[in-house]
């Protein structure tokens, strides 16, 4: 069984109207959708402004350890809009950004890639919007 997870309100609605519209439009975003309305479904809201600075949400910077093999990753998990590997910005709607959404520090987390199950772990959150005050990203 999964854990809950936490998101903060803003998110919970920002994220609903993404899906909405993707649902509208019936674009190619259609198929890791139904990943990411499991994890808000099981998400924990909570107020912006009360939100612990240890955990993921959106348009957060974090470190991240591939424990199969040991590579560290710098991401930051942005709306598809935003999303540009070679930055390092990672979609919501990739496998790796659903996943990793309402995390905190620490969390073993495990999803289903293209080449089988990947299991990473957050070492760090390099920014998180909240904890910085700014809640209207």
């Amino acid at each position: 069984m999964k854990r809950n997870i936490i998101i903060t309100d803003y998110d919970y609605v920002r994220l609903g109207n993404l899906i909405g519209s993707i649902k509208k439009a019936k674009n190619e975003e259609l198929s890791n959708l139904t990943i990411l309305c499991e994890e808000i479904a099981r998400a924990e809201r909570v107020n912006p402004k009360e939100i612990e600075p240890d955990f993921v949400t959106m348009n957060s910077q974090v470190e991240v350890i591939d424990l199969d093999n040991g590579k560290v990753m710098t991401i930051k998990l942005v709306y598809p809009k935003d999303a540009d590997f070679r930055k390092g910005n990672i979609s919501i709607l990739s496998l790796l950004g659903s996943a990793l959404l309402g995390y905190r520090v620490g969390s073993i987390i495990k999803f289903d890639a293209p080449l089988g199950e990947k299991r990473i772990r957050i070492k760090s959150i390099i920014y998180q919007p909240e904890a910085n005050g700014v809640f209207d990203v």
